[in-house]
Parts: C-alpha cells; sequence; structure tokens
C-alpha cells in the first residue's frame, strides 16, 4: 500500500511540475502589462498610473515604410529633378520616385543623391533586383512598393549618418565589406554625376 501511495505522489508531482512549466510558458508567450508611474514634485505629490502593453519592437520584423507626414512636405524642385533626370537617362524605374527620395533624404539627414546611387551600383537602378522591389541588396527580402524600400533603405542609410558614416567611404566597409573600395568610389562617382545635372 505505502508503494502505490509513493508512486501516486511521484507521478502528482511530475504533474503538477509540468503543469507549472506549461503555465509560465504561457505567461511569458503574451504581453505582460507593465506599470508607468508619473508623478509630479510638488506638495501635493499625485501619483498617477496607467497601464501600456510591453512590446518588443524589431526593425527588421516590422520595418516602418516611409513617414506619412513627409508626404505634406515639398522637397526641393531641384534636387528632385537632378534625381529624375539621371534615373531617366539610365531608363531606371526608380525615376518616378525621385521626389520619395528627396523626401526620404530630407527626414533622415543623409544626401539625397546616396540612396539613388546605391541602386544604381547593386541593381542598375532597379533594373535586375535582388529581391521584390529591392533595387539596393538590403537585407534578406524585398519590400512591398518602390516607395516602401526608398523609405526603409533611406532610414538605414540614416542610421550610419548617425554613426559618422556620412560619404559611401566611410559606409562601404559596412555595406560591401568584400568589395568596400570598389563600391565606394562608384557610389561616389553616380552622386557627382547626379549632383552635376
Amino acid at each position: 500500500m505505502n508503494y502505490l501511495l509513493l508512486q501516486n505522489k511521484k507521478t502528482l508531482g511530475i504533474i503538477s511540475g509540468v503543469m507549472l512549466a506549461g503555465l509560465m510558458l504561457h505567461i511569458l508567450s503574451h504581453k505582460v502589462p507593465v506599470a508607468q508611474v508619473e508623478a509630479s514634485l510638488s506638495e501635493d505629490a499625485i501619483l498617477t498610473t496607467s497601464l501600456t502593453q510591453a512590446e518588443n519592437i524589431i526593425d527588421e520584423i516590422n520595418p516602418i515604410a516611409y513617414n506619412t507626414n513627409a508626404q505634406k512636405y515639398i522637397p526641393n524642385a531641384q534636387k528632385v529633378e537632378k534625381l529624375r533626370k539621371y534615373l531617366q537617362q539610365r531608363h531606371s524605374p526608380l525615376a518616378a520616385y525621385a521626389e520619395e527620395f528627396v523626401k526620404a533624404a530630407d527626414e533622415y539627414g543623409i544626401d539625397y543623391r546616396i540612396v539613388a546611387a546605391i541602386s544604381i551600383i547593386e541593381s542598375n537602378g532597379g533594373k535586375h533586383n535582388f529581391k521584390q522591389y529591392n533595387a539596393w541588396g538590403w537585407g534578406k527580402k524585398g519590400f512591398g512598393s518602390w516607395t516602401e524600400g526608398i523609405w526603409a533603405v533611406s532610414k538605414g542609410i540614416g542610421k550610419y549618418y548617425s554613426k559618422g558614416g556620412t560619404t559611401p567611404k566611410l559606409i562601404s566597409a559596412s555595406y560591401c565589406p568584400p568589395n568596400a573600395d570598389n563600391w565606394a568610389r562608384k557610389v561616389q562617382g553616380v552622386m557627382n554625376i547626379i549632383g552635376g545635372m
């Protein structure tokens, strides 16, 4: 009888452990509410709390395609025309998006020519793409549209700029490590041609 009682206790312990582990996994796999506390430092210190969802935001999983506020902004017409003229001469499908290049460049504080120039070197201006709407060899996937690609790549180049990588030469070791010097020279050359249009 004692043997059966001991076996039942072991079985009950195992079942309880499995159920506890399952409960913990369930809790950890869902968003956990986090309390935010705001306080003012006055004599009548009032505490207010609000509940928000804790989220893990990863750019690579869900990139923001473009800034909708930039749609109201009118970019420099001379820059747009230089880009459009150059891309049209190359018979690039991106020529129609010259304004988007300039808007995205202004939004992220980058040279308006760099993203278009990279597309020329990487895919002949969008004619031979790595993935759908990915004329830049950016990441491992395509984009839903040229506009989404332009904004996502501009945002990424903006991150290089924020770390001091403000020229193709300074970006090249990270962007195109196997052929950095040659890549940088070609991208800078295209930028110079666009600037001289």
